[in-house]
């Protein structure tokens, strides 16, 4: 599993079409092209940085469970595949093999960017920091 410590400007750039707050981010890309570990501040975004999440903060930003009808789902964050890969998903323990939002990738990061992408796009709120 290849990791980071933090989100690509790619990536970062789909968190912010999801409505994720700039303001969320812990880190920031500068212009010269470095990852800073101080958090981003929007007063920076004219000065060419881009704001960056560490998978910290992106697991903060995911909420533990979430409403389907009447049944809640639960938050689920597990490797898979021999720990080749990296899953996340909402499980109902009511309903057997109910399993919403369920994503896998190598990246832990890129998936809970898919995870939050997923929430954004079936009107789940994420949770405030």
């Amino acid at each position: 599993m290849k990791e980071t410590i933090s989100t690509t400007k790619e990536q970062a750039a789909r968190l912010l079409q999801c409505g994720v707050s700039a303001d969320t981010a812990d880190m920031m890309f500068t212009p010269h092209n470095t990852l800073s570990t101080e958090p981003y501040k929007e007063t920076l975004e004219d000065r060419g940085y881009i704001p960056a999440w560490s998978l910290s903060r992106l697991l903060t930003l995911l909420p533990f469970k979430i409403h389907c009808g009447s049944f809640e789902f639960w938050l689920d964050v597990a490797p898979i595949n021999y720990g080749t890969q990296w899953s996340i998903g909402y499980y109902c323990t009511e309903k057997p093999r109910a399993i919403k939002g369920l994503k896998h990738t190598e990246s832990l990061i890129e998936c809970a960017v898919q995870e939050i992408e997923w929430l954004s796009a079936n009107g789940h709120k994420l949770n405030e920091i």
